[in-house]
């Protein structure tokens, strides 16, 4: 039997409510909701130790008041903007390891359980030559398995590593699988967290653009699916207001089934959905009560059949 619990990314906070206490009073009481999964684009890695330790106090605590789970942490706009642990320099591909250490850091001493997201880009020049690529790719599982190691030592529960929207990028279903583990007592698990508007990659065809497709064939190995409405030609994160409901192509009763058919356990449903930042603020709000409701009047459906 599948479990589903839902919940947000704080990616819709950005240089609007960038204080714990104000993100986490919007999720309580605008929302409904009590499961977060915090974007690290509010959480300034690269500061001094003390400082990052006050910045997760801060969040435990305003969690806490709030009376919120803090499931995760994951890569906002800013990490994906990098290549990270393909990058073609080594200096910048250690310098990205030690961010994801930060990262790690930070999430264990906030109370959350797991995080990742995006883990790197390869660029234009590596991505054509096929010997490159795959020396690089061999460096990236290497790195992420000295960082499941990492994260056992302090305490986390799994990394995650993301699909994503351009072929340059894990963003097959062969690729994201290569990048999974089953974890053993020195490694936490590395498990896949599925966005549900990615599948619209130039040049694939077939399944890897069908997201029910991507959600059967890997959601048992994807604790946490990430909920945007999007279309097939790009990655939008749209709301799921009937206007944008209309335009798109993500549904939940056929998002439900596809985990299930999959031999899912748990899994949370995360909403990331990211407006303009030229949005209003009323509207952002609305938006997000309206996706809120969608989603729990169709959770309410399973829970009593």
């Amino acid at each position: 039997m599948t479990v589903f619990r839902l919940g947000i990314n704080t990616c819709f906070a950005v240089k609007r409510w960038p204080e714990p206490a104000a993100w986490a009073q919007v999720v309580r009481d605008e929302l409904g909701l009590s499961l977060v999964q915090h974007c690290l684009d509010l959480v300034d890695l690269d500061t001094a130790d003390d400082d990052l330790d006050r910045e997760a106090h801060d969040v435990t605590q305003a969690c806490q008041d709030a009376g919120l789970l803090l499931h995760s942490t994951f890569t906002g706009l800013a990490a994906y903007s990098a290549n990270l642990l393909l990058h073609p320099d080594r200096t910048r591909r250690d310098r990205a390891a030690g961010w994801y250490r930060q990262a790690i850091d930070f999430t264990a001493a906030a109370g959350g359980h797991s995080t990742g997201g995006h883990v790197g880009a390869y660029s234009v020049a590596d991505y054509a030559s096929p010997g490159r690529r795959a020396e690089l790719w061999r460096w990236l599982q290497d790195e992420l398995a000295d960082l499941a190691a990492y994260a056992r030592a302090v305490g986390l529960d799994s990394l995650m590593v993301e699909n994503l929207a351009a072929a340059r990028e894990p963003s097959s279903m062969a690729a994201v699988r290569s990048l999974l583990t089953a974890g053993d007592d020195t490694h936490v698990p590395i498990v896949a967290c599925l966005d549900v508007g990615h599948q619209c990659v130039a040049g694939a065809t077939g399944p890897e653009l069908d997201p029910y497709a991507w959600l059967t064939a890997l959601g048992a190995r994807a604790p946490v699916v990430q909920l945007q409405q999007s279309d097939a030609v790009a990655d939008h994160h749209w709301p799921f207001t009937p206007a944008a409901n209309a335009e798109g192509r993500i549904e939940a009763p056929r998002v439900l089934r596809a985990l299930r058919d999959s031999g899912a356990g748990e899994v949370a449903l995360i909403l990331e959905i990211i407006h303009p930042f030229e949005a209003s603020d009323d509207q952002v709000i609305a938006d997000l009560r309206a996706s809120a409701e969608y989603w729990r009047r169709h959770l309410a459906d399973v829970d009593g059949s």
